[in-house]
């Protein structure tokens, strides 16, 4: 008997483990557009190579990077034109999109340590000034001589993290 020829296709699952991402992220990345969807052969399975499984680190790498699903489209289309200059200005973006998010987390780490300071400082005896923070509306002017911590919204608005019942 003549023993099978290796075959270098792969099942979803074997793809999906060879790249380290899940079944779902392959068939997502399909329905985007990213990774083709091979035919079916015999058995029903769908068949997939190892350039794929490239496609699909290639996608998970970019995605560690920072780059959003819509960048990496363009990078694939990009990659077949061999665009360098277009290549380099996405990655620019991205990584200036990065640097104004660490902005916003460096503000938001510095406001909930503004709160942590504030909650060291208030009595047992008063209603937390964390909670008070967050539930006080952001629109109400802070107490006078109160602390004048200020939070970031997720849409990057600051509004005043009024901790009403800290006294100084």
């Amino acid at each position: 008997m003549i023993p099978p020829v290796p075959t270098r296709a792969f099942t979803i699952r074997k793809i999906a483990d060879a790249a380290g991402v899940g079944v779902e992220a392959v068939r997502y990345y399909q329905r985007r557009g990213l990774l083709h969807e091979p035919q079916r052969v015999a058995g029903g399975f769908r068949e997939y190579s190892a350039d794929d499984v490239q496609r699909l680190r290639f996608i998970k790498r970019a995605q560690e990077l920072g780059f959003s699903l819509d960048d990496v489209a363009e990078l694939v289309s990009l990659s077949a034109e061999r665009d360098q200059v277009h290549v380099r200005e996405v990655t620019r973006r991205r990584a200036a999109e990065i640097r104004e998010r660490i902005g916003r987390l460096e503000a938001m780490a510095s406001a909930l340590e503004g709160l942590v300071s504030c909650c060291a400082r208030a009595p047992q005896s008063q209603a937390c000034p964390i909670i008070a923070a967050l539930t006080t509306d952001p629109v109400a002017e802070a107490p006078a001589g109160g602390p004048q911590v200020r939070l970031r919204t997720a849409s990057g608005a600051e509004r005043p993290a009024h901790a009403d019942a800290v006294e100084h």
